[in-house]
């Protein structure tokens, strides 16, 4: 059965390979003149730039009473242009908040390029934001002195234990006496007055930032210029296919063998070689039963026997 199946599957490679050989790209246009007494039959194409333009190029072919052979072919590339806004998000980091300094980081123009648009981007001045990267806990000290006079006596009930500044209230840390007056008692002279001098204070805590992260947009034209496709011109000049008869009466004794060599066999060749998928589909098929025949033989011979038959 192995000997049955590779074949069968070397012919339909052979037949798909045969195909693709004979297969040729789709003309997008198609030209028959007479130009200046020279019959041409053109195609045109438009294909991917990576196309090999041998490709196109046929073999001779006939047509409404012509043999055409390859003359010439032109190339005219085809490209793709096109402009667009485009905006991208440029982010630096600062150490201060100040607009001088995030100004300084933040360039003035950015360059463009996705693969296929390139162009310069401007900064937009109006969208610059400044936010802090993160933070940590600093502290300060909030203090305050209160004077308090006339006392009668240096007592610290006199005194406030607690004192407010900006909303805070601070703890008394500290007391200072003075005499603010005396006076006689018993010949004596004795202070009589006092004034206390009050130093009040306490840490206060806030978040400081340890940076600064800055975005800005920046905006510009991009523009894309690119080989899109190519077009390609096939031109092929014709000859006359004269007939059988007409060409016997031209011929004279001389110029038999010339004769001859004028009807070459090559001037009858279909167009388009169509004629090539003719015979490679004729040739798969006579091939496809014949190894049906085999099989069915194999098969008789050797089915429900256990054993082949001689003969």
């Amino acid at each position: 059965m192995k000997k049955l199946v590779t074949p069968c599957i070397a012919l339909v490679l052979v037949f798909m390979c045969s195909f693709s050989a004979f297969a040729l790209e789709v003309p997008t246009e198609t030209v028959i003149q007479n130009l200046n007494g020279v019959q041409q039959y053109i195609k045109t194409f438009t294909v991917s730039p990576d196309t090999d333009p041998k490709e196109l190029i046929e073999e001779p072919f006939d047509y409404e009473g012509c043999t055409y052979k390859y003359a010439s072919i032109t190339k005219t590339e085809n490209k793709f242009e096109d402009e667009k806004q485009q905006t991208d998000t440029v982010t630096v980091e600062t150490a201060k908040k100040d607009l001088n300094v995030v100004l300084d980081a933040l360039p003035a123009t950015v360059d463009y390029d996705d693969g296929r648009y390139a162009g310069t981007l401007y900064l937009d001045h109006t969208t610059v934001v400044t936010e802090a990267s993160g933070y940590t806990t600093q502290s300060y000290t909030v203090s305050t002195t209160k004077e308090y006079g006339n006392l009668d006596s240096n007592d610290m009930s006199y005194v406030p234990s607690t004192a407010v500044k900006d909303g805070k209230t601070l703890p008394l840390v500290n007391v200072e006496w003075y005499v603010q007056g005396s006076g006689l008692v018993d010949d004596v002279l004795v202070p009589c007055t006092y004034k206390a001098v009050a130093t009040y204070s306490s840490k206060a805590y806030y978040n400081a930032a340890t940076g600064y992260v800055t975005t800005a947009n920046y905006t510009g034209t991009v523009s894309c210029k690119e080989l899109s496709s190519i077009t390609y011109t096939v031109t092929y000049v014709g000859k006359e296919i004269k007939p059988v008869e007409e060409v016997t009466k031209e011929i004279d004794p001389k110029g038999a063998q010339a004769s001859c060599e004028t009807a070459n066999p090559e001037t009858v060749k279909p167009a388009d070689n169509a004629w090539r998928l003719y015979i490679a589909a004729g040739v798969l098929i006579v091939l496809l039963a014949g190894a049906a025949i085999y099989f069915l033989r194999y098969r008789n011979n050797h089915g429900g026997h256990g054993t082949s038959r001689k003969e």
